[in-house]
């Protein structure tokens, strides 16, 4: 089975050059050239797969919207708006143990670098009363720090998921919500035992706390607003959204025009808009807000993203999917068990949504392509994307794990005693969703 052999070679390198502190986005460069190469690709031909990959119209939109919610984050952090928010709903919160999980929970809305570290004093002062130890409160702010990012639409993962499923944004979310809130579900299994005082319920906050809250997170509902705003009209206009496309050359102009249209137009304008109230409405002026255009986060970001759309096409280009389908099929491989551990593996590794989604699923999704029917896409996709979000919070290299630690002056071990009986509970939550949305398709 020289094509699966090769498929999964490509990932392995990728992940040892991940695990040697080469950067994620030259480790994933790196397995598209050896793919290429692997497949039988000439030295032109991989160069030229390399720059078609770069430059198509779907790259180029995606690098877009990546770069327009970074801006739109940092923004809102140096404004002090995420400061007031943070403020506002502690108020709207009246018990303990509530805030401790809702406040990472809202800060987990603007995806940032490092965001466990801006959600810690939090909790910190939420359970100051009730001297948790430092392990469970970590644990707490790491995991419902990312409760949103199985579906949230501003987070590049999720961006990224979407892109290279081909699928219509709002399917996806329709799809993916359900994760979210279970993976709320079995996080309260952390709380378990914690002093009765976290659930003594504090006096009313100050008439207006919730309007003044609301007029705070404006930026993110501008962003919904305008997307769903535009979506429809679309749609009333088109009537239909385009059918999931393929991964790889060749795209047709009514294809790529009709994927532009439906899943990137929408939310790019609903970030430019968002993006241009928050400046307006902020304490940054345009010449402020423009310095956060030369900080390296965003690029770096951005080179990530250009590299799993180059790693994409590339397998797209080769044929991978319908050479690995072949063989699966001759040797009888279960699709279902790649599905569920490469995810994983890359989310443990990389430590990073957009990484175990930019590493994994352009292999899972080429699978399940040329898997001929015998398996159901969207449940498997989802089942995919569950799965790496699992291995990515248990991973010791997700940034959030070790500043969460840092900061409540824990290590992973105590930590990893409360994270594992939630991963559990998640993972069967997951099995069963999966089975339902099985039956639901089929």
């Amino acid at each position: 089975m020289p094509a699966l052999l090769y498929t999964l070679g490509t990932f392995a390198l990728i992940l040892v050059l991940v695990r040697l502190r080469v950067p994620l986005a030259v480790a994933i460069l790196a397995g598209a050239v050896a793919t290429g190469a692997l497949f039988g690709l000439g030295h032109v031909d991989v160069i030229r797969a390399l720059a078609a990959g770069a430059v198509k119209p779907t790259t180029l939109a995606l690098l877009v919207i990546i770069m327009l919610i970074l801006i739109l984050s940092q923004i809102m952090q140096q404004g002090g708006q995420m400061e007031q928010i943070v403020s506002l709903a502690r108020g709207c919160l009246r018990r303990p143990a509530l805030a401790m999980a809702a406040l990472p929970a809202l800060i987990g809305l603007l995806p940032m670098p490092g965001g466990a570290l801006f959600s810690a004093p939090m909790v910190d002062s939420a359970a100051v009363a009730a001297r948790v130890k430092p392990a469970r409160l970590s644990a707490i702010n790491y995991w419902y720090r990312h409760v949103w990012e199985h579906w949230w639409p501003l987070y590049p993962g999720v961006i990224l998921a979407v892109t290279l499923r081909g699928c219509d944004l709002w399917a996806f979310i329709v799809q993916q919500a359900p994760l979210g809130l279970l993976t709320i579900v079995a996080g309260l299994v952390i709380f378990r035992g914690v002093h009765p005082d976290l659930h003594a319920v504090s006096p009313a906050p100050p008439p207006g706390t919730k309007r003044k809250l609301l007029a705070a997170t404006s930026s993110i509902w501008i962003v919904l607003i305008v997307w769903a705003v535009v979506r429809g009209g679309m749609f009333a206009a088109i009537g239909s959204a385009p059918q999931q496309l393929p991964a790889g050359p060749p795209l047709r102009v009514e294809q790529v025009t009709a994927r532009l249209v439906h899943v990137f137009v929408p939310i790019s304008l609903g970030l430019l808009a968002s993006l241009i109230w928050t400046v307006r409405t902020s304490r940054l002026g345009w010449r402020q807000a423009a310095r956060i255009l030369a900080r390296g986060t965003i690029y770096k970001t951005a080179a990530l993203v250009l590299s799993v759309m180059v790693y994409q096409y590339m397998l797209g280009r080769v044929g991978a999917a319908e050479q690995v389908g072949r063989e699966l099929t001759g040797y009888h491989v279960p699709v279902m068990l790649v599905v569920v551990s490469l995810p994983f593996i890359a989310g443990m590794v990389t430590g990073l949504a957009i990484g175990f989604v930019g590493t994994s699923f352009p292999i899972v999704l080429e699978l399940l392509t040329g898997a001929g029917g015998q398996v159901s896409i969207v449940p498997s996709a989802v089942l995919a994307f569950a799965s790496g979000h699992l291995g990515m919070m248990l991973s010791p290299l997700h940034l959030c794990h070790i500043l969460s630690n840092r900061y409540f002056k824990t290590s992973f071990g105590p930590v990893y005693r409360h994270l594992l009986l939630a991963a559990v509970i998640m993972a069967v939550f997951v099995a069963g969703y999966f089975l339902l949305l099985r039956a639901i398709v089929t």
